[in-house]
């Protein structure tokens, strides 16, 4: 097999394999964290289920994207949604902030402020300063303070508003610009409408039929874009709900398989061993072990 043909890894955070859990809002580290421990490169990889913005301030390197590279100069931002394969190669001692957030969080968010689709696609632009909500989002995330959740959601919302107006007074020019192919539209849409509506449609067809297309036109879409089936991308929303009721309530594994719409707990416990690895049981037990 040659290096083009080979299957890109898909990943939570980088390194942390697709499937792993994403239980928060967002999440926010610093550029070094995990750049600086590889040698501030990135091996090509993609994010199908969560959202970038990429603050560079010092540094910068190339994006290595779909269609080749993009420089990255410093006081710079790159807006990555989800699905769409990337890799960097950083000037060591590069500093900046990485911004992530699930497309279930990201998605009502972008749908409010960015009805035209910017942010569905690459875009890089520039700034002067880094929004100044990067470091609120810092230190709400690392504390505990009562609704927290609606805190971060605010203030990466207050960012994606920032990178919006910067990139509409400087339009974006290049191989990476754009508000991203047809597929990838619909599989936003699709994404949008799972997240309203995926505890009582547990199948494609009311999906397909709400977004006027056929089936197999919404699962080629979403491998196209998201490089999954569109029946994986509803299963994984289920599953990662299950995943944060279960480490956050106290609700019985059947009262979780319930309020998803799952008529049977014994299946609901099969379909969340089968994507998670671990019994709904095992799992909690598993997260309050390692959050003590």
């Amino acid at each position: 097999m040659n290096r083009t043909s080979r299957p890109l890894p898909d990943y939570e955070l980088y390194g942390e394999p697709e499937g792993s859990g994403f239980p928060d809002t967002l999440h926010i580290e610093h550029l070094s964290v995990r750049s600086g421990p590889r040698r501030w490169r990135i091996a090509r990889h993609r994010h199908p289920s969560l959202h970038q913005l990429f603050w560079i301030e010092r540094g910068g390197g190339a994006l290595i994207g779909e269609d080749g590279e993009t420089t990255l100069a410093a006081s710079s931002f790159l807006n990555m949604p989800a699905g769409v394969a990337h890799g960097f190669r950083f000037l060591p001692g590069s500093t900046g902030t990485v911004l992530t957030l699930p497309v279930a969080v990201f998605e009502p968010i972008r749908a409010r402020i960015d009805p035209q689709g910017e942010l569905l696609g690459v875009r890089i632009g520039r700034a002067r300063t880094a929004p100044p909500e990067l470091e609120a989002l810092l230190a709400e995330q690392q504390g505990s303070r009562a609704n927290r959740g609606e805190a971060l959601a605010a203030l990466a919302t207050l960012t994606f508003v920032w990178a919006l107006r910067l990139l509409a007074a400087e339009p974006q020019a290049g191989p990476e610009a754009g508000a991203g192919s047809a597929a990838v539209r619909l599989a936003a849409r699709f994404q949008a409408l799972v997240d309203a509506h995926y505890r009582e449609w547990h199948a494609l067809a009311p999906y397909a039929a709400a977004l006027a297309v056929t089936t197999p036109h919404l699962t080629r879409a979403c491998r196209q874009a998201l490089g999954r089936p569109a029946s994986a991308v509803l299963r994984e929303r289920q599953m990662l709900e299950a995943r944060r009721l279960l480490a956050y309530t106290q609700g019985s594994v059947a009262d979780v398989a319930y309020w998803l719409g799952f008529a049977d707990p014994g299946h609901f416990s099969r379909v969340f061993t089968a994507a998670a690895g671990l019994s709904p049981r095992a799992f909690r037990k598993e997260f309050t072990y390692d959050a003590a």
